[in-house]
């Protein structure tokens, strides 16, 4: 504590939340949409999904125009499920 012209400060932690404006906005305008398709993960890497299709969504890294690394869970573009994409190293089990 210390008296500056006849005032006492205290030294206080303020904890300052911020919320973005636009996300209550959008939550009143519109639902967030709702999940769809079914958690395949426990089934192993997949290449094609049950639905047929053989494109996924999946997060990746680049550095120099070169794929670096990639989650292995992915989800497929059609139906929607949840499925762990196959590795190189996944190419010689059976």
């Amino acid at each position: 504590m210390s008296a500056h012209k006849g005032r006492t400060e205290t030294n206080r932690i303020v904890t300052v939340r911020f919320r973005l404006p636009t996300l209550r906005l959008f939550r009143r305008l519109q639902r967030l949409p709702e999940a769809f398709g079914s958690d395949l993960r426990a089934f192993g890497p997949l290449h094609v999904c049950p639905c047929g299709s053989q494109v996924f969504n999946v997060m990746a890294a680049f550095e120099d125009f070169e794929l670096v690394w990639y989650f292995l869970d992915a989800t497929c573009v059609n139906c929607g499920n949840l499925v762990i994409v196959p590795c190189p190293v996944d190419k010689n089990e059976t």
